[in-house]
């Protein structure tokens, strides 16, 4: 049996915040997930490493959601950034790329990161 546990590690420098993500967001671990964004929010850039990700739910789908509208509010951007392809097939059927940018990479989110 796979180790689906969440586990999250955010890099920051000013003005810019890297939220890796790893193993299943779901309704059991979205609290946690925005628990570990809650400081990220006022940077001006906030990018959700996904490549870890192995499954999506609704309720994180929802939650990616409102991160995106709070940190605008905040006058930052969130992007999605290396979505695995479980995560990058639930990001397709939802259109969720209408509201938030998903990329490929790090760099194609306008910065690099050691």
């Amino acid at each position: 049996m796979r180790d689906t546990k969440l586990s999250l590690s955010t890099e920051a420098s000013e003005g810019l915040a890297v939220v890796h993500v790893a193993g299943d967001f779901d309704l059991s671990t979205v609290a946690t997930f925005e628990a570990e964004l809650e400081p990220s929010l006022s940077a001006g850039l906030v990018l959700i490493e996904l490549a870890g990700c192995t499954f999506l739910d609704s309720s994180a789908l929802r939650t990616l959601v409102g991160a995106q509208r709070r940190v605008a509010e905040a006058g930052g951007r969130l992007v999605l950034v290396a979505p695995s392809q479980p995560v990058r097939r639930v990001l397709d059927i939802a259109t969720l790329d209408r509201f938030i940018p998903v990329v490929a990479t790090l760099a194609e989110a306008g910065t690099s990161v050691a």
